[in-house]
């Protein structure tokens, strides 16, 4: 089971209004605020920690505590509720990562790694709420043009169930822990309903085998194939695909098709496929029903040919996020075609961490992100 301590904080001092890293970062790494990018930049950022907090340029709250941060996504809907992060220690016993290859922040006392907890009943969400009307507040701002908060929660009855309720649920990490001291976490309950994934994607680039005729036709044998209503060489007719794609994988499961020049094509699977046979096709009958894994097993591997797709770092295969960016770069010309998919929904990332399964390498990220530099975890208490 995963340990949640209290821990000692340092704290810097924060701006009203915080901003991304412009540099796009590491894979899965969170958002950088202006004020730490100097911290995260550096060869050792836990050493250049320990020099700050030496030099007296953080604060040090000298009572371990937890914290709560609360971030609206810019990107949400109107009136969408904030995604409430419990920040936390989380002590290297703790439980796997839920990807294969996960993100390894360079240090894990700067970088809050994002935790998911199975809150199946919503017990989590209920006491974070209440802590948030109790808490008292150590920041308030904006990051990204959003609202954000970051509030102390006092060491109390409420703190005391917050740690009871964790030391029983389910808690996978989207980045690895140290395995030495315990790693700054941001839990978020899956119940939280501002809470919602993105889905990483894949382009294929480098495959001298590929014709696009020969691909549809025999693509035929493992799904349907559905013209798009308008092309991929606007706005409106990438939301209308996806959209599209949303809507047909009722009882299905399907990707978008990305071609050169915009055009596109959905890519339906069939029902009843044995998937069981096919080398490559994970042996779990949980993650055989991941889109992803339809995709490596039936699409990349069986009908293009490509071996291991699913390995990081894959010559061929690459993980792209954000659908725009897809379609730009085979437009453009750097990938030969793309494969657009769903977010996981959250019953299917539920049921991998029921059945202590790992995800794929890059399936999944999750928004909003609580930002690095909202505090640290103090290394030498």
């Amino acid at each position: 089971m995963a340990r949640v301590l209290p821990f000692s904080a340092l704290l810097p001092s924060l701006e009203p209004h915080l901003s991304a890293d412009a540099g796009g970062g590491a894979f899965n790494a969170p958002p950088r605020a202006s004020s730490v990018r100097p911290l995260l930049d550096r060869v050792d950022p836990t050493a250049e920690l320990g020099r700050w907090r030496a030099a007296g340029s953080l604060l040090r709250d000298a009572r371990p505590a937890l914290y709560l941060a609360e971030v609206h996504n810019p990107d949400g809907l109107l009136g969408a509720p904030p995604v409430r992060f419990l920040l936390c220690g989380l002590a290297p016993d703790s439980a796997e990562p839920l990807e294969t290859e996960p993100y390894r922040p360079r240090s894990a006392q700067v970088e809050p790694t994002v935790t998911l907890a199975a809150d199946d009943h919503g017990v989590l969400k209920g006491l974070l709420a209440e802590a948030a009307e109790r808490g008292s507040i150590v920041w308030q701002g904006t990051f990204q043009g959003a609202p954000m908060s970051l509030r102390r929660i006092e060491p109390s009855p409420v703190a005391r169930r917050i740690q009871a309720v964790l030391d029983e649920a389910p808690l996978r990490p989207l980045a690895e822990l140290d395995e030495r001291r315990p790693s700054l976490a941001a839990i978020v309950p899956l119940s939280d309903p501002g809470l919602h994934f993105e889905p990483v994607h894949r382009a294929v680039h480098g495959l001298p085998t590929f014709q696009e005729d020969t691909f549809l036709r025999l693509v035929t044998a493992y799904a349907r194939v559905y013209d798009l209503d308008e092309p991929l060489t606007s706005s409106r007719g990438v939301s209308l695909a996806s959209e599209r794609l949303a809507t047909l994988v009722r009882g299905h499961h399907a990707v978008l098709l990305v071609l050169p020049e915009g055009r596109g094509k959905i890519l339906r699977f069939r029902q009843g496929l044995d998937l069981a046979h096919l080398k490559g096709a994970p042996r779990n009958p949980t993650l055989r029903s991941l889109d992803l894994a339809l995709l490596n097993a039936l699409v990349l591997r069986t009908v293009l040919g490509i071996q291991e797709p699913e390995l990081p770092g894959h010559p061929q295969v690459f993980a792209v996020r954000g659908l725009h960016s897809l379609v730009h770069d085979v437009r453009e010309g750097k990938y030969q075609v793309g494969f657009a998919l769903n977010p996981p929904p959250l019953w299917e990332v539920r049921a991998v961490m029921e059945a202590a399964q790992t995800l794929p390498a890059k399936t999944l990220r999750v928004e909003p992100a609580p930002p690095a530099g909202l505090l640290f975890l103090d290394p030498e208490a």
